[in-house]
């Protein structure tokens, strides 16, 4: 007997790469849309939805993306301290690590966090409103099934990655100088002028869409792996899993890629 098609997902045949990738191409085509009817004034967003996805994406983790910057900025400055130790280059060891922590760590940081909180969280409710049948539910009504449910998501993520990345950079350097200054003898003055040195309009530019970058492949791939459930129910935690695993290579992939034919 062969296995039963009841239980097996979409997109896990030979081919099933290549339907995700054509299934998040139409789910971002979908959202574009849906953003473009908004802004023309032919749909209205779903305010209630939007404001819970908000709060999932955003305030929810806002007590971890303080702690895990507040942290990373007391390493960050513990380890400038024990390298000034050394060498006596405080400009040029601040300056180069000002540059790898707002350009790579910071983002790739608020990207795993959203990915962990409200790429899972999409996933799972993608994949539970697949097991139950509630999207054909929405198909039946007359709704655009990836509009009503990734569309209001995806925007909150955009949002809220940005305001991630302003917040975390300066809870970062908040705590980075208060340790430089209070055991290594480096005023804040010089932590400041290296950040301006550091970063160009164009470095800030990149630091600020890269989290951007990173939220629209989170909600990308956690909307393929909440489909990918298929009728079966133990789909629901496995897409869950498949999406904090894919979300965090795609990161880091896309980090590697931007680096290696982007930057110059």
């Amino acid at each position: 007997m062969g296995v039963d098609d009841r239980h097996r997902g979409p997109f896990s045949g030979p081919t099933g790469w290549i339907e995700e990738i054509g299934f998040a191409a139409m789910a971002l085509a979908s959202c574009l849309a849906l953003y473009l009817k908004i802004v023309l004034g032919r749909a209205r967003l779903d305010m209630p939805a939007f404001t819970a996805s908000l709060r999932q994406a955003g305030l929810s983790i806002l007590p971890a993306i303080t702690l895990v910057t507040a942290s990373l900025g007391l390493i960050l400055g513990h380890q400038i301290d024990a390298v000034l130790t050394d060498l006596d280059l405080p400009g040029l060891v601040v300056l180069s690590l000002t540059y790898a922590t707002v350009m790579e760590i910071v983002p790739i940081l608020v990207g795993i966090l959203v990915a962990g909180r409200a790429g899972v969280a999409l996933a799972v409710r993608q994949a539970t409103l697949t097991v139950t049948g509630e999207m054909d539910g929405l198909l039946a009504s007359g709704i655009h099934p990836i509009q009503f449910t990734v569309g209001p998501v995806l925007l909150a993520m955009l949002l809220m990655s940005f305001a991630f990345m302003v917040w975390g950079t300066l809870v970062t350097f908040a705590a980075a100088g208060a340790w430089l200054w209070t055991m290594a003898g480096i005023s804040p003055a010089l932590l400041f002028e290296s950040l301006i040195r550091a970063l160009s309009v164009g470095a800030l530019i990149e630091a600020l869409i890269k989290p951007l970058l990173f939220a629209l492949l989170i909600a990308l791939i956690a909307t393929v792996n909440g489909t990918r459930a298929g009728r079966n129910p133990e789909g629901i935690a496995g897409a869950a899993t498949r999406t904090m695993i894919g979300a965090v290579s795609a990161i880091l992939v896309m980090d590697l890629l931007y680096i290696v034919f982007l930057r110059v």
